[in-house]
């Protein structure tokens, strides 16, 4: 974050298969004091996902019983599984420099926006619809049924671009990690964010 700013929450959502993790995997490791929210999810593990590191895996039976603790600033039930950010997640350390990057969901990132009204949020859209359908279909961990059901979901949650503060177009990976490092460069440098006992000192 900025040396002298408030911590920040960043939030980076879109449709399926848009791209949005993989230019959070590049931030985390390209940007300086910034660390990923880890989120709860009820879906089994995709090849190369490390419980603890992209989610923490649980049962349905688990998820619920943290609905009823009241532990998520946010939920979802998205394509029949369910995924939730538990408010320790979103909570900066005492003392701490290190901003919080998280990638949700367009529902949960109204929650959020509710909630956190102080949230940067970030909409990703594809290039196109075809790119975006290319993309779902080349996954190949579904069926073609499923792809059609996200494809078509997808279409519905691009119309919500325009409730965030920012939207970037994944044409490319290396252009959209720049526009997102950009958005967060920008916004950690943002008078609203200086501390007044920084400015004068």
């Amino acid at each position: 974050m900025s040396v002298e700013g408030k911590k920040l929450l960043f939030v980076v959502s879109g449709p399926s298969g848009v791209g949005k993790s993989t230019l959070c995997r590049h931030i985390l490791q390209d940007i300086p004091e910034i660390r990923l929210a880890v989120s709860y999810t009820t879906r089994p593990p995709r090849t190369g996902e490390t419980d603890g590191k992209e989610y923490r895996f649980i049962t349905e039976a688990e998820f619920r019983n943290k609905i009823e603790e009241h532990a998520f600033a946010e939920w979802a039930e998205v394509y029949g599984r369910l995924y939730g950010t538990p408010w320790k997640e979103l909570e900066h350390d005492q003392g701490s420099q290190i901003d919080i990057l998280l990638d949700i969901d367009i529902q949960g990132a109204r929650q959020v926006m509710k909630t956190l009204q102080k949230a940067v949020t970030i909409f990703i859209l594809p290039p196109s619809l075809e790119t975006l359908k290319a993309r779902l279909s080349g996954r190949g961990t579904d069926s073609s049924e499923e792809q059609r059901r996200r494809f078509l979901k997808s279409q519905d949650e691009m119309k919500h671009y325009s409730e965030y503060q920012y939207t970037i177009r994944n044409e490319t990976l290396d252009q959209a990690i720049r526009e997102l490092s950009s958005v967060i460069t920008a916004e950690r440098i943002r008078t609203a964010h200086m501390e007044p006992a920084h400015v004068f000192r």
